[in-house]
Formats: structure tokens, C-alpha cells, sequence
């Protein structure tokens, strides 16, 4: 049997902790399915606890321990950048911020490299819509920047999401793919439910 643990934050959670089989209402949830309609052996975990940034990630992994997984994914970074934007951070600040994302970052897959290898770095998406967090923007591009030269360090994949949800949500319009600006309808964590399958398909051979 595959384990597989999901780690991240609420677009992750989707109240895995008021579901019966723990796995929430969102693309955990719809992978799980996949994979029992496909007769694939896996165990699902799903790690996601509302509001976390990469320093509560990294904490809660620093605490567990026998933490054990074959396939670990990440998703993480979208509460970093709202403690940036929202709590009157100046601009140098918010640097010093960024600086401190990838340096927890860095630290969380030291730490679960030594778990597996097959880890796969999911790269965190915003919508403008409402318009205020266009100003979001720019630091989001730099985090993924962040988070993609990581999984250059570390050699692991880097799946990016934020340009093919936005297409998404251009093509079908936003209030389908998006509640709110940051999270997923039940049609958007479909997508990236089907996107994280095919990039899953390899490590389940």
C-alpha cells in the first residue's frame, strides 16, 4: 500500500476534521476517489489545518513524531502572503518576510526529505477577484520563484497551478473556480484534484 499525505493550509483542510473519513470536501477527498475508482492501492492523509503558513507547517512536522509517508505533496504560502498585506508590514518588512518563507520552507524538506523523496511542491494561486488582491500579486509570482528554485535544490517536482486555475476562471468565470479570491468551488478543487492526479500517476505505479 501508498501512503499519501497532503500538507497545507484551509484550501487543503476543507474541514477534514468534521468529515467521517477525515479527508474534507476537497480535492484530498475527490483524489481518494480517484483512486479507489481506479483500483489503485493508496492510503490518503490529508494534513491541512486552516490558516497555517510554512512556519505552522514546519512546527506541527517538527512535532510529529514517526511522521511516515511514501508521497508527500505541499501547498502552502497563500497565509504568508496575507500576513504580508494585512498587517501593516512595510515593504522592507514584508522582504524580510519572504526571506523567512523560504528559509522555513527550505527547513520543512530538509526535514521530510529524510522521510521520501517523492514529494511533490504544489505552487500557491490567487485570483484578482475581488480586485484588491491584484496588489498580492507580485509577492505571490516571487514565492513561487521561491518555491520552484527549492525544488531545483532538493530535486523535486514543482507543479504550477496559478496561470491554469486563473485560465479556468477566465474561461468559465471566477465566481465558478474561486469563492472568495483564494478558495477553491467544488469545480476548482475538481481541477486541481484531476491536475495533482496526473502528476501523481507516476509514483503510483
Amino acid at each position: 500500500m501508498t501512503i499519501l499525505t497532503c500538507l497545507g493550509d484551509s484550501i487543503t483542510d476543507c474541514d477534514h476534521c468534521f468529515s467521517k473519513d477525515l479527508l474534507g470536501n476537497g480535492y484530498v477527498k475527490m483524489l481518494s476517489e480517484r483512486f479507489q475508482e481506479m483500483g489503485i492501492n493508496c492510503q490518503v492523509h490529508n494534513y491541512g489545518t486552516d490558516g497555517f503558513t510554512v512556519n505552522r507547517l514546519l512546527q506541527r512536522i517538527q512535532s510529529c513524531s514517526g511522521f511516515a509517508s511514501n508521497i508527500i505533496t505541499i501547498l502552502i504560502g497563500i497565509n504568508d502572503i496575507g500576513m504580508m498585506m494585512n498587517t501593516g508590514r512595510t515593504l522592507e518588512q514584508q522582504k524580510d518576510m519572504l526571506v523567512s518563507f523560504q528559509k522555513h520552507y527550505a527547513e520543512l524538506l530538509t526535514i521530510l526529505t529524510k522521510v521520501t523523496s517523492q514529494i511533490i511542491l504544489m505552487e500557491p494561486f490567487l485570483f484578482p477577484w475581488p480586485a484588491f488582491y491584484k496588489t498580492w500579486l507580485p509577492f505571490r509570482l516571487e514565492m513561487s520563484e521561491i518555491i520552484k528554485k527549492l525544488g531545483e535544490q532538493f530535486q523535486l517536482p514543482y507543479l504550477p497551478l496559478h496561470q491554469e486555475l486563473n485560465e479556468e476562471a477566465r474561461r468559465y468565470g471566477y465566481s465558478a473556480i474561486t469563492t472568495d479570491g483564494i478558495h477553491l468551488t467544488e469545480q476548482g478543487q475538481k481541477y486541481l484534484a484531476d491536475h495533482l492526479y496526473q502528476a501523481l500517476c507516476d509514483n503510483l505505479k
